[in-house]
């Protein structure tokens, strides 16, 4: 480690998927990332991972890590949450075992430079205002800043609330190759799981109290159309999500786990690791090279967490609700039946924020919407040229027209008229 250059040292608590991506983000950033390891034994167990995360894996430059972790492609997913007969969800998957992830990772992280130490107990934290300080190993070390990577335990970033009381039983057994499908059903009191790679599946139980009573492996091979052979009981792990009252906090920031666990039912828990990830590595490299933007850079990032948070929470109320589980897609706006008006007017409004702009967060103006968000981009659309483009009513066919010119086709711009219509950015204007 340099210790003459503290200022670029980052000491990051963790060796999973979240610690490997903000290493190395951090690296490309020209930081010196410490990660302190505990050699901790983890639950193995298959991920699934949605064709649309793997641009966040690209972003990292951690797609070989895929490769290496020996992931399988798989297409559509199976839901008989409702149904005796199962809906297949379209897309492709990736699955993987999440442990060799990680260490396939962290392997990367470590080619590039970054350090890794074995440090047993992890100590806590000193924040001082230009630095953190911390013994590793008997030695005090200082570090420009923290980043609590340890999931759910969640060392630096206590406290830490939770919403429901879920536990997993986790189950290995032979693969095959014809059910590599992930698959999701119901059960008395709890839902079950199978996701598979070629040579194993896993087999989740997810339940408030622990079914190990044989009616209910009986039914969860049912269920889940499992081959008749062994069920190897891996662990039993809490899966109720959880979120740091604090995710950032002076200079120590939480990714992954760590600052959101999310339940297992959503498969958004990657995805969050490393889009969370990517926004901390933003953080810390704004307060070294932008230090102005220093407060709105810790802003954005409590802001990035708490909006994953409420969008989890309300993902759970429909679940417990006895609603079929969401997926991705129906968080999309729907405009199949939305009429647009001959003409329209900007009446939206703007703010000043902080938005990750090229791996900075920059302020600028974004535009406020109804629920209290702020959003500057949809896509690759900067929705700041609706206020340019309509300040004055304009025909909405001309409006249609010059958002094309902008490297949109022609349904991607009335889809987004629609959407600003829906939010109040445009308004229908009198003619």
């Amino acid at each position: 480690m340099n210790h003459s250059n503290w200022e670029n040292n980052i000491v990051i608590a963790g060796t999973g998927i979240a610690a490997a991506a903000v290493a190395s983000r951090l690296l490309s950033f020209g930081f010196h990332p410490v990660l302190l390891s505990r050699r901790l034994h983890h639950i193995q167990g298959v991920e699934a991972i949605p064709e649309s995360a793997l641009r966040l894996f690209d972003a990292l430059d951690l797609t070989p890590a895929l490769e290496m972790a020996g992931g399988v492609w798989v297409e559509g997913f199976e839901n008989t949450w409702h149904n005796s007969a199962a809906v297949i969800r379209p897309g492709k998957y990736i699955h993987v075992e999440r442990s060799s992830l990680a260490q396939s990772a962290i392997s990367i992280a470590i080619q590039r430079g970054a350090t890794i130490v074995d440090c047993h107990p992890i100590a806590p934290l000193t924040v001082e205002d230009r630095s953190i300080r911390t013994i590793i190993n008997g030695v005090e070390q200082q570090f420009a800043a923290a980043i609590d990577a340890t999931g759910r335990s969640a060392l630096w970033s206590r406290p830490f609330d939770r919403h429901h009381q879920e536990i997993a039983q986790i189950y290995s057994i032979f693969g095959c190759e014809n059910l590599l499908r992930g698959r999701i059903a119901q059960i008395p009191d709890g839902w079950a799981y199978r996701l598979g790679l070629p040579d194993t599946m896993t087999v989740g139980i997810v339940s408030s109290h622990h079914p190990s009573d044989e009616q209910i492996l009986d039914l969860v091979r049912v269920r889940l159309c499992l081959p008749p052979t062994s069920l190897h009981l891996l662990g039993r792990r809490s899966i109720a999500p959880q979120w740091a009252a604090a995710p950032i906090q002076s200079r120590r920031l939480a990714v992954g786990d760590a600052a959101l666990a999310y339940s297992p039912i959503a498969g958004q828990g990657i995805r969050f690791a490393l889009s969370s990830s990517l926004a901390a590595a933003a953080v810390v490299r704004t307060w070294r090279d932008s230090p102005t933007d220093r407060d709105y850079a810790s802003q954005y990032y409590r802001d990035l967490v708490n909006t994953e948070k409420l969008k989890h929470l309300a993902h759970l109320d429909a679940f417990y609700g006895d609603q079929p589980p969401l997926n991705n897609d129906s968080l999309q706006p729907s405009f199949s039946d939305f009429v647009l008006p001959k003409a329209v007017y900007y009446t939206g409004q703007t703010q000043m924020t902080g938005l990750y702009i090229n791996g900075l967060i920059e302020c600028t103006e974004a535009i406020l919407l109804p629920d209290g968000s702020l959003v500057r981009w949809l896509a690759n659309f900067d929705l700041l040229n609706m206020q340019k483009f309509c300040t004055k009513p304009i025909v909405t066919t001309s409006l249609i027209e010059r958002v094309i010119l902008l490297q949109l086709n022609r349904s991607e711009a009335i889809n987004l008229i629609r959407w600003c219509l829906e939010r109040h950015i445009i308004s229908t204007a009198n003619q």
